[in-house]
């Protein structure tokens, strides 16, 4: 009988337990700016260029924080 081997990166474990320790939110865009350190105003841009992941739900944004953690993450891998 075979045996199923994963390979997998350090810096992926680590992803994978910090992403289940983070509970699944819907956050407004003050939520969002305090977590990612910048200005509403900035999200809100860079969420309407498609830049930070975000949803436009009537005239508010509203941010995931996994989606939020996931792309901070991968910000810091391609510096």
């Amino acid at each position: 009988m075979g045996t199923n081997l994963a390979l997998v990166s350090l810096d992926d474990l680590e992803l994978l337990v910090a992403k289940q320790s983070i509970k699944n939110e819907v956050w407004k865009a003050e939520e969002a700016a305090k977590y990612l350190k910048c200005s509403q105003s900035q999200i809100k841009k860079q969420a309407t260029e498609g830049i930070v992941p975000g949803v436009k739900v009537g005239t508010e944004w509203r941010f995931s924080s996994i989606a939020l953690f996931e792309y901070v993450s991968k910000s810091k891998v391609n510096k």
